[in-house]
């Protein structure tokens, strides 16, 4: 089973990979993050880190690796929220729209039936 890029243990390990791409990666993260060689290669080989190496892995790297493993779905979100705002505003758009329309109709009904139009055509 290979590792899907796609999901956040997937692009932790990826991001980690690049980090540590000219070698000793388990070691360096291992020392790095004070955890136990096969722990880190876990970690590396995808599998999500418990919190207190999570937040390790946090103090080490800062805001990169938040953003390298979490944007993705904060963009997806965003992008998701801003269309249905959007599909909102159209609908409010068009329900002010309907209510002009009728506000005007009640006005011309209501000058037909004004005192002294009697003789006016409906």
């Amino acid at each position: 089973m290979g590792l899907d890029t796609h999901e956040p243990r997937g692009r932790l390990a990826l991001y980690l990979r690049r980090q540590y791409a000219d070698g000793h990666a388990v070691k360096r993260l291992a020392r790095d993050i004070e955890c136990t060689p096969k722990t880190a290669e876990n970690i590396i080989g995808g599998c999500w880190p418990n919190s207190r190496h999570w937040a390790a892995i946090a103090r080490r790297f800062g805001a990169d690796v938040l953003d390298a493993v979490f944007a993705p779905e904060i963009d997806d979100t965003l992008a998701r929220l801003e269309a249905e705002a959007n599909a909102l505003e159209r609908a409010l758009e068009e329900k002010r729209a309907a209510a002009r329309q009728m506000a005007g109709r009640r006005a011309r009904v209501a000058g037909r039936m004004a005192p002294g139009s009697e003789g006016m055509e409906p």
